[in-house]
């Protein structure tokens, strides 16, 4: 009775874990975000020390690091990195057949796995694959600093779990393409104005690439990231408007000039107003140029007034600005614009905002896995 009782206990946990983990993709959004939720539950729920998933490549039989969670003292990898299958045997097992596997230092399992497992302080994992449309295109990872055994019915319920995770998977992606589509007219309006602009060039590209980094780093996530990339994109579509002798004057504006190009951060602001789903984006655009101490424009807010999407732009553009040559001057090296980044920290520039870029200019471009970790 006591047995029956259990057990029945267990597969109703079991069915509510299930709902709760995709509940909370489903909620996520883009996939990025939707893979690092999932390893936070998986982690949390398998009472394991850290999650890592990546996403597979058939064609090329290479897995890249996507997203992780870790509970310290376990330690995994930011920086995103990606292997060919050929070194790790059950790790393509686990991918081409479609099955689930688990391995404790000590067992006899595969010498590959093994090594990795030791030099990164584990002493137990667990691999799942993640399917989409009877395909693998992910892999689950589950870490133990303990020498434990994920027995079989861990890995069958891993696996009921990733399939769940597969289908929402696929929702979540069909709204990622939706996106960029989105972005690609976003990123026309972009082009439009660098067009017009002798000075921006590729511009408002790099600077979202720039600003999406940054905002990753600070720990922005679904819509908050999303509106950074869009306004990093639209910060100066305002300059539509501004006179060419004005917009590609080689030297300094008079102060009525100055005024005249400000005027460019409403501007953009009203042009995208009337776009459904851009209300965020409308907020960073009108505060791009707001300082920290409260010395910008248009509206001179301060501190945390001021979105922290349009901190991260207004960062980033300063910073690409200083490294790009311009006709009244030549671009500076990054050290010396990372030591303005630094000399205008906490007056012009949000501190934290400083701090992320300058890491994020440090790891030199590196793309970073999606990760968190337990407090």
């Amino acid at each position: 009775m006591d047995h029956r009782s259990d057990s029945s206990q267990r597969r109703f946990d079991d069915l509510i874990s299930v709902i709760e983990s995709t509940r909370a993709l489903a909620e996520a959004a883009d996939s990025s975000e939707a893979m690092s939720l999932f390893a936070r539950e998986l982690t949390l729920l398998f009472e394991a020390s850290a999650c890592l998933i990546s996403e597979y490549d058939a064609s090329t039989a290479t897995v890249t690091d996507w997203a992780a969670y870790v509970i310290p003292p376990a330690q995994l990898n930011v920086v995103a990195e990606n292997y060919q299958l050929d070194e790790y045997p059950s790790t393509r097992r686990v991918l081409e057949r479609l099955e689930e596997t688990s391995t404790c230092i000590g067992d006899g399992g595969d010498p590959a796995e093994h090594r990795f497992l030791e030099e990164a302080g584990f002493g137990a994992s667990m691999m799942v694959p993640l399917v989409m449309d009877g395909a693998a295109t992910g892999l689950i990872e589950l870490f133990d600093v303990r020498r434990r055994r994920f027995d079989l019915d861990d890995r069958r319920f891993c696996r009921l779990l990733a399939d769940q995770a597969g289908i929402v998977l696929g929702a979540v992606r069909m709204a990622d393409r939706l996106e960029e589509q989105h972005l690609a007219t976003v990123g026309a309006l972009a082009a439009a104005l660098e067009a017009k602009d002798a000075y921006t060039g590729s511009h408002a590209q790099t600077i979202a690439e720039f600003a999406v980094a940054v905002g990753e780093e600070l720990g922005l996530s679904g819509r908050e990231l999303r509106a950074v990339r869009m306004g990093a994109l639209l910060h100066d579509v305002g300059k539509i408007a501004i006179p060419d002798a004005i917009l590609n004057k080689p030297g300094p504006l008079t102060d009525d000039e100055f005024i005249v190009m400000k005027s460019h951060t409403t501007i953009g602001a009203d042009i995208i107003r009337g776009i459904p789903g851009m209300e965020e984006v409308v907020a960073l655009v009108r505060s791009s140029h707001e300082r920290w101490d409260g010395r910008g424009y248009p509206d001179g807010l301060s501190g945390t007034d001021v979105p922290r999407g349009a901190y991260v732009i207004a960062v980033c553009d300063a910073f690409h600005a200083m490294i790009e040559d311009r006709v009244y001057r030549k671009a500076m090296s990054l050290e010396g614009a990372t030591a303005e980044l630094n000399r205008c920290c906490g007056s012009q520039f949000m501190p934290a905002a400083v701090e992320a870029l300058i890491r994020v200019i440090e790891r030199g471009g590196q793309r970073v896995v999606r990760f968190s970790q337990a407090a």
